[in-house]
């Protein structure tokens, strides 16, 4: 181990505003880099993930205008999911070329516009209350209203949630941060003005995707979507830091040509988001279970947990098995008015103990 670190990596000295880093990139050559306090690279582009966020953000929004009795519109919702027919209040993301559904992993997609149509067909009845069986409108005992189908699930939250793992999670973890897009045939040479290297534009890439601020998490505003939710579970897990870090040494090792280091922070970023969504998952059953008495409340936690447990089947070397993530589904069932607390322990206790969260799942 002393060896090693004589002659290779050491963290030389930690500034107010970056860190200097000292490794080898190889055996022979020594390399020093600074590591940025905040995503500032030259040459960084993510707007094709930024688009993405916008457009489910757009989406979410139409889906819950079934909430206050709107009936919705299948096709709108496919046309959004697709980017056709111009569905968008921005030209911009209209004739951006991007798409949700195209980069949704294939597994999901018809699962996703399966929910599509049990919201339009739900918002049919045009607000009137859900109960087993008959889908509607849920409301809370604080009235809050969410639309439902005949098993007490709510689409949108399963929207949300399974594009947030189907798309966001997916390309981050099974797609840009493989070897296939920043393995050592990439190119990490050749300059592209505005999105530098081929590696580190999908590195790039992956970030845009965690929707975080370059700022963050010294800056806590305008988080999107699993950003905001690492900062739900951050008091508990230390997520927030843990994945900064690593992206913010992964991009500078890069273009350091540290190639070593760049893989270290992968790993490293790789193990931490799927630990995130298993974490979201948890914390959206734990309120499921507070609030098993109020049948609006619960089905609306338990749809956002099943988006996340959807998720955590995306990534090809995940810590759930096969087994213990049907067993979690099994527990839920399909139909949320008859889940009982039980059930949900049960599910959340199967997650929690697949990764190491037991002594902290009531915490999350």
């Amino acid at each position: 181990m002393l060896s090693l670190l004589t002659r290779k990596s050491v963290a030389v000295a930690s500034l107010a505003l970056c860190t200097i880093f000292t490794s080898c990139s190889d055996e022979d050559q020594e390399v020093s880099y600074t590591v940025p306090s905040t995503y500032s690279f030259e040459n960084v582009n993510y707007s094709g993930q930024t688009d993405r966020m916008a457009m489910l953000s757009e989406l979410d929004a139409y889906v819950k205008t079934g909430n206050n009795g709107a009936v919705l519109n299948l096709q709108k919702m496919r046309n959004m999911y697709a980017n056709t027919n111009a569905p968008f209040s921005s030209a911009q993301l209209n004739n951006s070329g991007k798409q949700l559904k195209d980069k949704t992993i294939l597994s999901a997609q018809n699962i996703i516009e399966s929910y599509f149509e049990k919201a339009a067909t739900a918002s049919l009845l045009a607000g009137a209350p859900a109960t087993n069986g008959t889908p509607g409108i849920l409301t809370t005992a604080d009235n809050s209203k969410y639309l439902v189908d005949a098993n007490g699930v709510e689409p949108a939250q399963v929207i949300q949630k399974g594009l947030m793992s189907g798309v966001f999670y997916y390309q981050a973890v099974e797609s840009y941060l493989t070897e296939a897009k920043i393995g050592a045939a990439v190119d990490n040479a050749t300059v592209t003005p505005g999105e530098g290297t081929k590696m580190e534009h999908h590195f790039d890439e992956a970030f845009g995707y965690f929707g975080a601020p370059a700022d963050f998490p010294t800056n806590l505003n305008n988080l999107k979507f699993w950003a905001n939710y690492s900062n739900k579970v951050n008091a508990t897990l230390g997520t927030n830091k843990a994945i900064m870090d690593a992206f913010l040494k992964g991009r500078a090792a890069i273009s350091a040509k540290d190639m070593k280091a760049k893989d270290e922070a992968i790993a490293t970023i790789r193990t931490e988001w799927e630990k995130l969504v298993a974490a979201s998952a948890i914390l959206e059953l734990n309120l499921a279970k507070t609030h098993i008495a109020d049948q609006a409340k619960k089905s609306h936690y338990l749809s956002e947990a099943l988006g996340f447990i959807m998720g955590l089947k995306y990534k090809t070397d995940r810590k759930i098995t096969d087994a213990q993530h049907q067993e979690v589904l099994t527990k839920l069932g399909t139909n949320f008015y008859v889940t009982t607390a039980a059930d949900i322990n049960a599910a959340l206790n199967i997650i929690s103990t697949a990764y190491g969260f037991d002594s902290v799942k009531s915490q999350l």
